[in-house]
């Protein structure tokens, strides 16, 4: 879906910001894959969480990989068709551990910069208009909220809303299948967890 220059482009605006769906099999916080792999990278589905909770280091894509919860993501996408999905925050340049903290720190500067920034990334990664965004939280949730009022009025796409990976009262079997229910995926999680323990 896209090509040499265009992912060079990619890595230089957002690697420092956003990642991909693949994940190496022997280690999760390998990225290598995902140059490798350039050719599985696509937009149909869009993975939307709030912001950082820390600021990122390490090499492009770093973010959603290696994580302390960011198996659940891997093992719902890396073996099904959401494999090679684009995943990023909606609010750039925000570190806060805290959700509940987030809305203190929203002036409507850095909401106005971050829906431009967020339209220019979306052209940027090429969603179509049969594409979907999938957000990391429930329909009343924070991100939903914020979602729907500021960065969804450009959009015509479908959403799906689902709990943030990080959601304690979900085992990861819960959190997986949940999403795969939704998404209409049909696969084996057990046999999914396997290939990661051999």
């Amino acid at each position: 879906m896209y090509d040499k220059n265009e992912y060079k482009q990619l890595v230089s605006k957002y690697g420092a910001y956003s990642s991909w769906a693949v994940w190496d099999y022997k280690k999760e916080s390998d990225l290598t894959i995902i140059g490798q792999q350039v050719e599985c990278l696509n937009s149909r589905n869009v993975f939307l969480a709030l912001n950082i909770s820390a600021p990122l280091v390490g090499e492009p894509w770093c973010n959603f990989h290696g994580g302390k919860h960011d198996r659940k993501i891997k093992y719902a996408c890396n073996d099904t068709q959401l494999r090679g999905s684009y995943i990023t925050d909606i609010f750039k340049g925000l570190d806060e551990l805290h959700s509940s903290n987030v809305e203190s720190k929203l002036t409507p500067e850095k909401i106005d910069q971050n829906v431009r920034d967020f339209s220019q990334e979306m052209r940027d990664i090429k969603l179509a208009s049969d594409s979907k965004f999938i957000v990391f939280g429930t329909p009343d949730s924070f991100i939903a909220n914020c979602f729907n009022q500021y960065f969804r009025q450009d959009f015509k796409n479908e959403v799906v809303y689902h709990y943030h990976y990080s959601y304690y009262k979900l085992t990861d079997k819960q959190w997986v299948e949940g999403l795969w229910k939704k998404l209409g995926i049909t696969s084996d999680f057990e046999n999914t967890v396997a290939k990661y323990r051999k």
